[in-house]
């Protein structure tokens, strides 16, 4: 192969190599963005579920619903670690008064519905974390493995420039938990401060 073939095949892999960068800094940062807005819906949906939760048991059941909602929620605040004061079920106060049997089902129904929403939410929110932490921690991998194939001068500075950037966002609050995690099974996922600098 002539020396100008040569070059112009080294220059294509080093601007592959870049591009490979490239898309791992975007690929982090969307992961942020989406966690910390998909983590803002899922609280405010959490919080409200749990407002009808609390506003359907403190209707005035009958007895026979009392204890079928009372006693799906001291399951799942044994699960959650909820407060006494959440676990407590107070007198009905404004919500005061005698319901038909059919009502009383009804709000007992809606206190189980709420409470699945709730505890429903808390999973996804757990799900999502492990979605977008294990795609910002992949992501990152591929970028600084793609480093040292960046060969070419000019595109070694915008790397350079790309790698301090991904290492600035992977500790980022909203996902370093996922590269703590993950540093602990693999090398490659700590940062390239704490491993050899690649020249």
């Amino acid at each position: 192969m002539s020396k100008a073939r040569t070059r112009k095949a080294a220059l294509k892999r080093s601007r592959a190599a870049l591009r490979t960068i490239e898309l791992a800094v975007e690929t982090v940062t969307h992961s942020i963005r989406q966690l910390k807005v998909l983590r803002g819906y899922m609280h405010r949906g959490h919080r409200e579920a749990l407002s009808a939760l609390h506003m359907a048991r403190h209707h005035s059941l009958s007895d026979a619903d009392i204890k079928r909602v009372e006693d799906i929620v001291r399951s799942y605040a044994r699960v959650a670690d909820w407060p006494a004061t959440m676990r407590s079920r107070g007198p009905p106060g404004h919500l005061a008064r005698a319901l038909s049997d059919t009502e009383s089902s009804v709000q007992a129904i809606l206190a189980g519905q709420a409470l699945t929403v709730a505890a429903g939410l808390l999973t996804l929110g757990e799900q999502l974390d492990n979605w977008y932490g294990g795609l910002a921690v992949a992501a990152a991998v591929a970028g600084r493995l793609a480093l040292p194939s960046v060969t070419v001068e000019a595109h070694r500075r915008r790397a350079y420039k790309l790698i301090s950037q991904l290492e600035q966002l992977c500790a980022n609050e909203q996902i370093h938990w996922a590269f703590v995690a993950a540093a602990g099974r693999s090398p490659g996922v700590r940062p390239l401060s704490q491993r050899t600098r690649l020249h």
